[in-house]
């Protein structure tokens, strides 16, 4: 800081403006300022030379007296929560916030004025981190690190158990369940629970536009910086359920910055509250695992208003996309050639197509309910899927021949389908 009263001191013994600017190493602008100060004054520097130099810098420059503005200023944390909703834009919150203080005689900030302190807001607290989606645009899905552990019913013998974790980018509002394994089969079953689990009633959706998945080999065949390859069965689950599949980048973890902290979180918090608890089966263990993740969702944020749940169900629950009618089910698909008798062989067991289609083959989609028969894309026949014994039939009359059912008729009178018989349905003891 120059010190006004030696600038004052070299004046009085003729030293020019850029020789004392050369001395005490600031501008000749700031020692010009200093003069015309004096000069107003009518002081020098005799007048000063009791003075300390802070009081001489307040006499000649004293600091402006700051006056109070009238202006409202808004709740910019208020303004922040408002532009995660869908459509909200700055323009139209600065346009409600202008009508708002005009109703009440106020006066507002300027369009200019208000953007500036928005982002100066955002800047002095980070608030951009906090929320990075919209409601109900995404979820975001990982398997978590650390198995738990739990005891087989049958055999006692400890056995592993991994956390899938789903949770909403908005809110933070999750869901977790414990499995066996990772393999595909629970993959797709944990999502299927989640989304039912986040519909909730009836009529409320269970699903966002988005899933963000980690890019483990589970859910994507073959990651890729542009165009990750996704495993057929999870890209049917996206479409069925109406979401897309958007994995996260290789080595970018804020591309699902919530489900990253989830993982930790719950294996900080469940796994840690559940470590001296002896589970037998896996029932049992994801009873105690809901009922702590209930308690997380309910406990209050630590630096936002509110909880996951209160989040969830207020702002996300009524935007998420309806379920379907039908459960999502893991589907294998397989070729089978229609024998003489119109019937295919899936898994040592028969099922009828129509009798047409002899000799041909024929694309077969097996759940672990049913068994759905295509040709060229259309369904020509769909059966309850047998178990337990092999070698049964299940035949439906309509796909006989005309004869076959005739003499069905004359055999069963009155019988238009039948299941589980050991050999073809026209064949009469």
């Amino acid at each position: 800081m120059v010190d006004y009263k030696r600038v004052l001191r070299l004046r009085a013994e003729g030293v020019s403006q850029r020789g004392i600017a050369d001395v005490l190493g600031c501008s000749r602008n700031t020692v010009a300022s200093v003069f015309a100060a004096a000069n107003a004054a009518g002081i020098g520097f005799e007048q000063m030379a009791d003075l300390a130099a802070d009081e001489v810098r307040h006499l000649l420059l004293p600091e402006p007296v700051k006056t109070v503005s009238d202006r409202v200023a808004p709740d910019f944390e208020h303004v922040h929560r408002e532009l995660a909703r869908p459509s909200v834009t700055l323009l139209l919150w600065w346009n409600e916030y202008v009508a708002s203080c005009r109703a009440t005689g106020g006066v507002p900030y300027r369009y200019s004025f208000f953007n500036e302190q928005y982002r100066r807001w955002v800047t002095s607290t980070g608030a951009s981190m906090r929320v990075p989606r919209s409601p109900g645009e995404s979820i975001e899905v990982d398997w978590a690190g650390a198995p738990m552990s739990l005891a087989d019913p049958l055999t006692g013998v400890p056995v592993d158990a991994w956390l899938f974790v789903a949770a909403f980018s908005f809110s933070a509002y999750a869901y977790v369940e414990a499995f066996t394994d990772m393999r595909l089969g629970s993959w797709i079953d944990a999502h299927v629970h989640a989304f039912e689990t986040f519909g909730g009633t009836a009529r409320f959706g269970g699903t966002a536009r988005l899933l963000i998945p980690d890019n483990l080999r589970t859910g994507v065949s073959k990651s890729d910086r542009y165009e990750p390859a996704l495993n057929p069965a999870y890209a049917r689950l996206a479409e069925h359920y109406g979401t897309a599949i958007v994995p996260a980048r290789v080595k970018r973890p804020r591309d699902k910055p919530v489900v990253e902290g989830s993982v930790r979180f719950i294996a900080n918090q469940v796994a840690a509250v559940l470590r001296d608890r002896r589970f037998v089966g896996l029932a049992e263990l994801n009873e105690a695992i809901f009922d702590q993740v209930a308690e997380i969702n309910a406990r209050p944020f630590q630096k936002r208003e509110d909880s996951r749940k209160i989040v969830f169900v207020r702002d996300e629950r009524p935007l998420l996309t309806p379920l379907p009618a039908v459960r999502f089910e893991l589907a294998d698909l397989r070729k089978a050639k229609v024998g003489p008798n119109y019937h295919i062989q899936v898994e040592r067991n028969f099922y009828s197509v129509p009798s047409t289609l002899i000799g041909r083959s024929l694309d077969v989609r097996i759940t672990s309910h049913t068994i759905e028969v295509y040709e060229g894309g259309q369904r020509v026949a769909c059966h309850a899927r047998l178990g337990g014994v092999r070698g049964r039939y299940h035949t439906v009359a309509s796909h006989m021949p005309e004869g076959h059912r005739h003499r069905l008729a004359d055999c069963n009178p009155g019988s238009t389908e039948r299941s589980g018989w050991p050999g073809p349905i026209y064949w009469c003891a």
